[in-house]
């Protein structure tokens, strides 16, 4: 006879693995994990790690995952609010997700260099992809609302909402490596303020924004992720 399966027992269970992941991230660093290390934390076997992950791999892009689910949780009633203008809401869209991350620093940071190491590249695409696929249309609502009453003025508000999200994961990408080389003191933080203004310059031209008018990160929030 099948087993029958229980999709809340599965979800606890499986969260529980994705909870001792980001304890031991935020400890030791991944690249100090393994998949032994998460099994003495969770007390489970082998076998029942294999039974929710591939691989030590999938593990984190699952971990990833989950705080993506987490980050677009606070974003989407932002872009839900009837009672923001357009800018208001790109703004605090922005503003929201950025202290959303600030507030994991300490598991992000302890992050970087496993996630920009070459073994990481595959799962850094996926979960690039994944996170494309959620919040691109969020932002086509966002450029949509703001060419209708006129603030912004894209040609087309969804392909400028693409090209937006492809700028934005550039930009993820750029940051992780900048705040690297800024641990490594290649760069200084005045470099970084040079380079987030040139992020938010781009943004800013891609909507017919007015110079100045857009803040992609705030300098609280940079020298938490720089200094």
């Amino acid at each position: 006879m099948a087993r029958t399966l229980d999709p809340a027992a599965h979800a606890v269970r499986r969260d529980a693995f994705l909870d001792v992941a980001e304890g031991l991230m935020r400890t030791r660093g991944w690249d100090q994990v393994t998949v032994q290390d998460i099994l003495d934390a969770a007390d489970a076997s082998r076998g029942a790690f294999y039974h929710y992950f591939d691989s030590k791999e999938a593990l984190l892009e699952a971990v990833i995952e989950r705080m993506t689910d987490a980050g677009m949780a606070v974003i989407e009633p932002i872009v839900a609010n009837p009672g923001l203008p357009a800018t208001a809401k790109l703004q605090a869209v922005f503003s929201t997700a950025g202290r959303w991350k600030t507030e994991r620093s300490d598991l992000l940071l302890s992050l970087l260099r496993s996630w920009y190491s070459h073994e990481n590249d595959l799962v850094r695409l996926r979960v690039a992809r994944a996170g494309a696929a959620r919040i691109t249309p969020a932002l086509a609502r966002v450029v949509r609302q703001g060419a209708a009453e006129g603030v912004f003025s894209p040609t087309s508000s969804d392909y400028a909402a693409v090209i937006l999200v492809a700028l934005l994961n550039g930009s993820s990408d750029d940051i992780g490596r900048l705040a690297i080389d800024r641990q490594d003191g290649r760069v200084t933080f005045e470099d970084v303020e040079r380079f987030m203004a040139a992020y938010e310059e781009a943004i800013e031209r891609i909507l017919g924004l007015p110079p100045g008018s857009f803040v992609l990160v705030d300098t609280p929030a940079l020298h938490v992720w720089f200094d």
